[in-house]
């Protein structure tokens, strides 16, 4: 029986596997910016917001790509992925 607000630990544990995939995932994401903005600074020998843009623009289409989307939506992905790197590169410069 039960009892409303417990929670069973057949649900605990679906809610501990999705956070760890979700965790593992979003991860994976972090490290493939991060690691895409270090290379383009190597490459370029600057470090401006454009290796953000960069970055953020390889990683969205390599996600967007992954998840088998069709061209049209890799390249949206890609630039969003561009504006966001490029926004919260900008906000860094504020603070």
């Amino acid at each position: 029986m039960s009892v409303p607000g417990n929670i069973s630990s057949h649900d605990f544990e679906k809610t501990l596997k999705k956070m760890c995939k979700e965790g593992v995932y979003w991860g994976t994401i972090a490290s493939v910016y991060v690691g895409m903005e270090y290379g383009v600074e190597r490459i370029r020998g600057t470090r401006d917001w454009k290796n953000a843009m960069i970055g953020g623009a390889v990683t969205g289409a390599l996600v967007s790509a992954a998840s088998k989307n069709k061209k049209d939506k890799i390249a949206i992905d890609a630039i969003t992925g561009a504006a966001i790197a490029t926004a919260a590169e900008f906000m860094n410069y504020l603070t």
